[in-house]
């Protein structure tokens, strides 16, 4: 058994605990997967659908999405005369407004991934389609805890997809031309980002995680210092504790505003990617997903390395962003054979190794789906953090992207040297305890 196998089997079994509302991922120790009981997600496989029309919605986990999911969709449609599926790669920051407008028109796509994080909106929005009579005997196809991340409120409403883990990605170049080493606490981190920062000649210690989804990197930095957005009952914000204040003003208040060791917080997306694939960034957050597809190919030259989330308090943890993604059907779809053929194929193990392991990089979330012998080391050393328990992510709830946001919006603050660490974290209470119901 590799140790990258054991480390998948661990994410997926401990990443949601018993109840869809605590942290993605506890860990706990499980007993080897057993073989999948057929192909499929369920045991055999629907018969093929005389003809029909299926929309297909996916954000990008590549660069090369539309080109690696082209030869698989053909052969879907080759097996299944008369089914034309339409493709369509949405981009991350537009998934939410795309999603909404399309359910709000009446033309939302028939088949669609999504990640834990958003669904539970739109099932409460009666949008996603309750598919327990449907595919309630897959549930022994896949890893317990991706199974529960599909259920919410008593119901499975999406076949688990993939799994992902990120973490710090360093530049060994930068990092050996300025003689420091590899951060193993706060105080060395913070060194190291001062250290390899050099305005004038554009280089910086740290990527500055200021975008919009910059939650994947706060969530980790809470657990740092021993604590979490929200509480297990999905009824209060946990975040304002002592740790947790002394995490957002380690990195935010600290690194970014005082020292200046990150890059500039207005910086765009193209921006941050010209800097880190030029070698002009030490630390920069990454999902594994990118590490073949993109560092490998676009910054060939870049000696790289990787450490999580550093552990900050007595009761902290060193910490990655993990979670879990699903296919869905809308509720407008629930009687479209040709959809739900489609939904079977997507759960195929053809397709968690063709496009899950060896298109993307990720984490297949079914049982006995074998490691590839070429994993990326950097991968892989994501990948072993998440035996140590260190993998956090989404609690499954409808209020958990306002949380979220939320919290983007204060802790850019906090960045910017509009508040300190502590006046963030209390803006957060205030501005969501009052609509938490434990949803």
């Amino acid at each position: 058994m590799t140790h990258n196998k054991l480390s998948r089997r661990q994410f997926l079994r401990g990443s949601v605990a018993a109840s869809a509302a605590v942290s993605m991922l506890a860990l706990a120790g499980c007993p080897a997967p057993a073989a999948p009981a057929a192909q499929t997600g369920g045991e055999a496989a629907a018969p093929a659908p005389a003809g029909g029309e299926v929309l297909f919605w996916k954000p990008p986990h590549s660069e090369r999405e539309a080109d690696l999911w082209q030869p698989l969709l053909q052969k879907f449609m080759d097996e299944n005369a008369g089914v034309t599926v339409e493709h369509q790669v949405i981009p991350w920051g537009s998934v939410d407004e795309q999603f909404t407008a399309a359910f709000a028109g009446g033309s939302p796509p028939d088949i669609f991934y999504l990640p834990d994080e958003w669904y539970p909106k739109y099932v409460s929005q009666d949008q996603i389609a309750n598919l327990t009579d449907k595919i309630g005997a897959w549930k022994e196809n896949y890893q317990d805890a991706a199974w529960t991340g599909a259920t919410y409120k008593g119901s499975t409403w999406g076949a688990p997809f993939l799994g992902v883990a990120q973490g710090w990605l360093l530049n060994m170049n930068l990092f050996n031309e300025k003689g420091v080493a590899i951060p193993t606490n706060w105080e060395e981190f913070r060194a190291a980002a001062a250290a390899l920062t050099d305005t004038d000649a554009g280089v910086y210690g740290i990527a500055t995680p200021a975008q919009v989804t910059n939650w994947v990197v706060m969530i980790p930095l809470l657990a740092a210092g021993g604590t979490k957005l929200l509480s297990d009952d999905l009824l209060s914000v946990t975040a304002n504790t002592e740790g947790g204040i002394a995490a957002v003003k380690a990195l935010c208040e600290e690194i970014i505003w005082n020292d200046q060791s990150g890059t500039p917080v207005g910086a765009t997306d193209d921006q941050m990617r010209s800097l880190s694939l030029g070698g002009q960034i030490g630390m920069t957050w990454v999902e594994t997903s990118s590490i073949k597809a993109v560092w490998r190919q676009e910054a060939a030259d870049l000696e790289l390395a990787t450490i999580p989330m550093l552990k900050l308090t007595d009761d902290g943890t060193n910490a990655s962003w993990a979670n879990i993604g699903f296919m869905f059907m809308a509720e407008s779809s629930k009687d479209n054979d040709a959809a739900f053929k489609l939904l079977e194929y997507l759960a195929t193990d053809e397709i968690q190794v063709e496009y899950v392991q060896k298109g993307v990089d990720l984490l297949p979330l079914k049982r006995g789906i074998p490691s590839l012998p070429d994993i990326d080391p950097i991968v892989e050393e994501m990948v072993s953090w998440l035996d140590e328990g260190w993998g956090v992510g989404t609690q499954i709830s409808i209020r958990w992207r306002e949380a979220t946001n939320s919290l983007v919006q204060e802790t850019q603050a906090v960045m910017s040297g509009q508040k300190t660490a502590e006046q963030a974290l209390a803006a957060v209470v205030d501005t969501i305890s009052p609509i938490l119901d434990g949803e």
